[in-house]
């Protein structure tokens, strides 16, 4: 039977007692590190962002699995690959608190970056083979610490989404070529977690400060006040979703895992009782289209129904970040002034979203899309 802690903690000033009951309640660090093994851990990095805005795992977090696996007997290394990676690594890892906790600590940061990547083969149809970084490979374990967030393409990112930047570098948008689509995407996300579980000992979820809204970067923080853990991150993502009311039927991954609310239920729950325990108005990204709809509208409709990126060249600052991470090269510079999205080779896979550190980019509906989606509940 799968195991799911829930510890609720008001704030990260209480973050190393909760995560360490979260793990207690697990059967305790022992039960998942030994002695000699050199564990990474995983934190959300997307962007260089202070902690305060929920975009990245916050470092407190971070700081308590590092003394967890030191106390185990164990090396603790730190590492991600980021959007901003290829651009300024140390700049983010200041910001984001990383450098101060694991030099306080005494923990390696590693760059995903550094070194030779990886291939490996996946049952795909759309990409036969993905690169994975050398320091997966070079360690024994993963502590997998997502950021619980909303995402403009995947409707959320937690345990299994996070696993994502174990990809070095631009290839991550790369991949998004060929699967650009929400049901491909899901497919590559299975693929690199099924690859993965062996060595992923457990995934302790930061729901302390969340985000809602058109995450993962540019949503509003939403205090949740807890964290879940367990060594079946499926399970754990789903038993999230739950608590955020999101129907597991009309998500991608959860169908391909044919994992449901009431089977979700079966799990032994342990930490903080869930009575009474209520979210209210969590607000999934408008983007979360082909999650809501069902697939015979979606087909029927066709071209008539989309949602597009657009950047408001009012907030946007020129830095173009978005024109180089953007894997079908659909934005350029415009008579030498704004920016511009050719939606014509636009994919909508949403990566310009996601990175634009200034919040310049909103979405374009169709018609058709208005018409079913009226606001950014699902």
């Amino acid at each position: 039977m799968t195991k799911i802690s829930f510890v609720k903690c008001e704030n990260y000033e209480a973050a190393q007692e909760a995560v360490r009951n979260a793990v207690s309640h697990m059967g305790g660090i022992s039960n998942f590190v030994k002695r000699g093994e050199r564990i990474l851990i995983k934190p959300n990095l997307l962007a260089p962002k202070d902690p305060s805005l929920a975009v990245t795992t916050h470092p407190e977090i971070v700081r308590a699995v590092i003394r967890l696996v030191k106390e185990a007997g164990a090396t603790p290394l730190v590492g991600d690959s980021p959007g901003g990676s290829l651009r300024d690594i140390n700049n983010l890892w200041k910001i984001t608190g990383m450098r101060d906790v694991c030099y306080e600590e005494g923990a390696e940061l590693i760059k995903f970056e550094a070194g030779a990547a990886q291939t490996i083969g996946i049952d795909n149809e759309n990409i036969g083979k993905i690169a994975i970084s050398k320091a997966i490979f070079d360690c024994d374990g993963i502590i997998n610490l997502p950021k619980l967030k909303t995402h403009s393409l995947m409707a959320f990112t937690a345990g299994i989404k996070n696993l994502y930047g174990c990809i070095p570098g631009l290839l991550k948008v790369e991949y998004h070529k060929y699967a650009s689509k929400t049901s491909d995407f899901a497919d590559l996300l299975l693929d690199i977690y099924k690859f993965l579980k062996p060595k992923i000992r457990f995934t302790l979820i930061d729901a302390i400060a969340a985000m809602d809204g058109n995450g993962p970067s540019a949503g509003n923080v939403k205090n949740l006040n807890f964290i879940a853990a367990s060594s079946e991150t499926e399970m754990l993502d789903a038993f999230v979703l739950c608590l955020l009311d999101y129907d597991l039927s009309k998500h991608h991954i959860f169908k391909k895992l044919n994992i449901s609310k009431r089977l979700v239920g079966k799990s032994e729950f342990v930490g903080d009782s869930l009575e009474n325990f209520f979210i209210a108005g969590f607000n999934f990204p408008k983007t979360a289209l082909y999650g809501v709809l069902p697939n015979f509208i979606v087909k029927m409709l066709g071209s008539l129904l989309w949602i597009k990126p657009e950047i408001d060249n009012n907030v946007c600052r020129k830095c173009f970040i978005c024109g180089k991470i953007c894997p079908m090269k659909a934005i350029s510079v415009y008579k030498n002034e704004s920016l511009h999205i050719d939606k014509e080779k636009c994919i909508s896979c949403f990566c310009c979203h996601e990175m634009c550190p200034h919040k310049a980019i909103e979405f374009k509906k169709s018609f058709c899309a208005k018409l079913f989606i009226q606001d950014d509940r699902t």
